[in-house]
């Protein structure tokens, strides 16, 4: 009936999958079929049994996504004694499927709920009642040392590229991904994967269209941006975890289906259909919870990454002619691709700024982000910028171009606004206006240079509706942060979670085991004449009663999504006339282009 694109649930709910879900409600029958596994994942023996109690959680947001106890009354007693010689031991792994009766067929439907390992040594038999209780999660915990995936080994690397011992010249730059895999196999023996790549936006299919271009033209893109340590005593799962957060919007989980270890990007489920609609979730209802926690809400995301450590640094640095020129004891022969150059600019940048070194020649100065040159102003006198080399292979000759890192300290905010003008002014300590919730004001009041405006014209969360709503993320995983433009994705990414997560609702239905995170469904709150479109962020099942609790937050597409997928009238429409009649054609053009009004 309705299918879903990529996730962990069966490819397809169907009509009477739903039907069930509906006659349990009244008949509420279940049983629990156990498939125990040895330590290739063959299935030793299969245990049929009644389901009497317990629940199951799955969280998208946790490394350990699926969590489970189970209160079973077995129907093979010798098989489930808790011995070493018995099926259920801490040596076996199970498969769970739950059993729905269909009162029309007169016949049990099992929905798979995943694959698990025993955990804390938990299981208990009650001979009393003839009760089994198991307490299970997903495979995560053999990577994370509860069960395995601690290492002895004193240092592991992963160095970002490999060099020519002799000449030290670069062969080849290590992937990400092959870091991922190597990870799996060699240190936890799983080969059972799905391996996305992982690496910077624009070398994504997700974000850009010419991504093979870009990959082609960027050869670093998705490479280790830097060496990679870990000592002993650390856990597998660390190791994955920290490629992972390398760059924002990444999960990793095993999928339900088959266990397959995956590791891809979030999915924002722009094109998905929806898999459960409001008319089907209004008649499986039971109750609902639309408090929002306030507290949580944030608009405005300050990402503090890595203090740049230059190869080469110079005070001395002239401008003319729209060119940065500098003379740097120690840098010889040419611009080496990655080196990484820190200079005291003189004076601001006009249009297209060049760098020229040591008189190597002059080089376009580059936004990482845009792949276009950096825009007039940016540059500031007397500050300290970083510049990246890249060496680039175009047309069979190489390109060399200037990437601006930022400052010494990588620094990036992002700005939930719905766009509009605020028509205020405020005045700084040097005397000097700017007009509210600006980019230029948060330059200002921020000591920002790299500033983001994020418009989402209906988000109830935007600054003009709550006004300034921070969150600082800084230190730990943020130090992985690289330059100002990675910084603003991450923000960026952030921001969006902060105000997407927090616009929440919780409903609990009959029970509906077939159901998935990540999924998109339509719902109609109690207190709205209107559907929305809702993401299933977590779901909890409760065996003993017979219902399943999800949580999941309004689905708001980024401004421009809607803007490349359903055109500029369906943008301008987010705005009311009124607006819209307060500016001229040139500041709507710039709605358009994506940027503030």
């Amino acid at each position: 009936m309705l299918n879903q694109s990529g996730g962990a649930m069966a490819d397809i709910i169907t009509q009477e999958d739903l039907l069930i879900a509906l006659q349990h409600s009244s008949d509420p029958r279940l049983k629990l079929s156990i498939d125990v596994l040895d330590s290739n994942q063959k299935i030793i023996d299969t245990l049929n049994c009644g389901l009497t109690g317990g629940s199951m959680s799955i969280n998208g947001e946790s490394d350990v996504r699926r969590t489970a106890n189970f209160t079973i009354q077995p129907t093979l007693k010798e098989k489930i004694k808790l011995t070493e010689n018995s099926l259920l031991w801490l040596n076996k792994d199970i498969r769970i499927s739950v059993g729905l009766y269909n009162s029309r067929t007169k016949e049990y439907k099992y929905y798979p709920l995943g694959y698990y390992v025993y955990t804390d040594n938990s299981g208990t038999y009650d001979a009393t009642n003839d009760n089994l209780t198991i307490s299970c999660s997903d495979f995560m915990k053999k990577l994370d040392g509860t069960k395995n995936g601690q290492l002895g080994t004193l240092i592991i690397s992963y160095p970002t590229y490999e060099e020519n011992e002799e000449t030290g010249e670069v062969i080849k730059y290590n992937s990400i991904r092959n870091a991922v895999i190597e990870t799996l196999e060699k240190l936890a023996r799983i080969t059972n994967h799905r391996i996305d790549d992982i690496g910077e936006y624009k070398a994504m299919p997700d974000y850009n269209e010419s991504w093979q271009q870009y990959r082609e033209e960027n050869e670093t893109c998705l490479t280790i941006p830097f060496d990679q340590e870990f000592s002993a005593g650390c856990s597998v799962l660390s190791i994955l975890t920290t490629f992972r957060d390398l760059y924002p919007n990444y999960e990793m989980f095993f999928d339900m289906e088959n266990n397959t270890f995956i590791c891809q990007l979030k999915p924002m489920c722009y094109e998905d259909d929806i898999v459960i609609d409001n008319s089907f979730l209004q008649r499986a209802l039971i109750s609902e919870n639309t408090t929002i926690d306030m507290t949580t809400v944030r608009n405005i995301c300050e990402v503090w990454g890595q203090v740049i450590d230059a190869d080469f640094y110079s005070e001395e640095c002239s401008y003319s002619n729209n060119i940065y020129s500098s003379t740097i004891a120690g840098y010889e022969e040419d611009y080496y691709n990655g080196d990484i150059i820190a200079l005291k600019i003189p004076s601001t940048n006009q249009e297209n700024a060049q760098l020229n070194i040591n008189s190597f020649g002059s080089i376009p100065i580059m936004n990482e982000a845009t792949e276009e040159p950096i825009k007039v102003n940016e540059l500031k006198p007397n500050n300290v910028y970083a510049f990246k080399i890249k060496k680039k292979r175009v047309d069979k000759q190489d390109v060399i171009k200037a990437y601006l890192l930022g400052q010494w300290q990588v620094h990036a905010i992002n700005v939930l606004t719905n766009g509009k003008k605020s028509g205020q002014f405020v005045k700084s300590s040097d005397g000097e206006e700017y007009e509210l919730y600006s980019k230029e004001y948060f330059q200002k009041f921020y000591n920002c240079e790299r500033v983001d405006m994020t418009i989402i014209a209906n988000s109830p969360f935007t600054i003009e509706k709550l006004g300034e709503i921070p969150d600082i993320r800084v230190s730990g995983e943020y130090e992985n942060i690289t330059s100002d433009d990675l910084a603003a994705d991450r923000a960026k990414w952030e921001n969006w979670k902060n105000s997407r997560l927090t616009d929440n609702i919780t409903i609990t239905t009959v029970l509906l085991p077939f159901l998935d995170v990540n999924k998109k469904v339509s719902y109609k709150r109690s207190d709205s004449d209107v559907e929305h479109q809702y993401i299933i962020s977590s779901i909890s099942h409760d065996f003993a009663g017979f219902t399943t609790t999800i949580t999941m937050y309004r689905f708001y597409p980024l401004y421009e999504t809607l803007l490349k997928e359903a055109g500029t009238h369906k943008v301008l429409s987010e705005f009311s006339h009124g607006v819209l009649s307060k500016y001229t054609h040139e500041q709507l053009a710039t709605v358009i282009s994506g940027e503030e009004l």
